[in-house]
């Protein structure tokens, strides 16, 4: 049983042994067929059924670079969504009496206060152009998309509300003649 340990030891690591002492291994009482079975099952077991550690880290690595390569795409799309003109801009709530409209919601006589949540900056200037009888202009197509939260009170003057909604930065509004233009 000896031999064989040191044939197994031998057959794992041929570089350490001599041609003498590969010799002497083959010498003298012989094997059985069973003990080889045996010695190979311990072998495959010990060896070829262990995952190798260099595929593990190639895994690890790939694993690594996709899930940094996921964080990268993440940011830069969220980066991008932050500078968006399209970005929701939200204005101040000012207490008043008001009734408030879904967003799709375009125009209402009473009450005198009309609130916009989340409406797309085409919709509100079609109210305004509505109960104002102005004709809106657009000269970028990008600021019709543009999400406000406003507040229009109906006592005010459309040279007001014009005044109004140029606070908010992303957008130049300007009354001429009987057209309110939007930049």
């Amino acid at each position: 049983m000896e031999k064989l340990r040191k044939l197994t030891q031998m057959t794992e690591h041929p570089e350490r042994f001599s041609d003498e002492e590969w010799q002497e291994v083959f010498e003298g009482e012989t094997v059985s067929q069973k003990q080889i079975e045996q010695e190979w099952q311990r072998f495959n077991k010990n060896h070829l059924l262990r995952p190798n550690r260099t595929i593990l880290k190639i895994a690890a690595s790939f694993i690594g670079i996709l899930l940094l390569s996921g964080i990268a795409v993440a940011a830069i799309l969220q980066t991008r969504q932050k500078e968006s003109p399209t970005a929701e801009i939200v204005k101040p709530k000012v207490e008043a009496d008001h009734k408030t409209l879904p967003a799709s919601a375009s125009h209402v006589q009473e009450p005198h206060t009309v609130v916009f949540e989340n409406a797309e900056l085409q919709q509100i200037v079609d109210s305004l152009a509505i109960y104002y009888k102005v004709k809106p202009a657009y000269r970028r197509d990008f600021v019709r998309q543009l999400r406000l939260y406003y507040e229009w009170d109906q006592h005010n003057s459309i040279a007001e509300i014009t005044n109004l909604l140029n606070n908010f930065e992303q957008v130049s509004i300007s009354l001429k003649g009987d057209s309110i233009i939007i930049e």
